[in-house]
């Protein structure tokens, strides 16, 4: 079951890595997932919105929102 989760992890991150608002369509542990919600982000400022609140929350998040 965790070699399922890990390539789940890597589409998202592939997905996110091509398009950031592809986060929008993420499930919630992804938006969660700080490693998805950076890679998203840093194609991507505005995915921001898509992140879970805790992440939006979180400095190291929203200075890679900003760059």
């Amino acid at each position: 079951m965790a070699r399922i989760k890990n390539k789940d992890k890597e589409i998202m991150l592939a997905a996110v890595k091509q398009d950031g608002h592809a986060l929008a369509y993420a499930s919630p542990e992804f938006q969660n997932d700080k490693e998805v919600v950076l890679a998203a982000l840093k194609q991507d400022g505005c995915a921001l919105v898509y992140a879970s609140s805790e992440l939006r929350n979180d400095k190291e998040v929203v200075l890679a929102a900003l760059k």
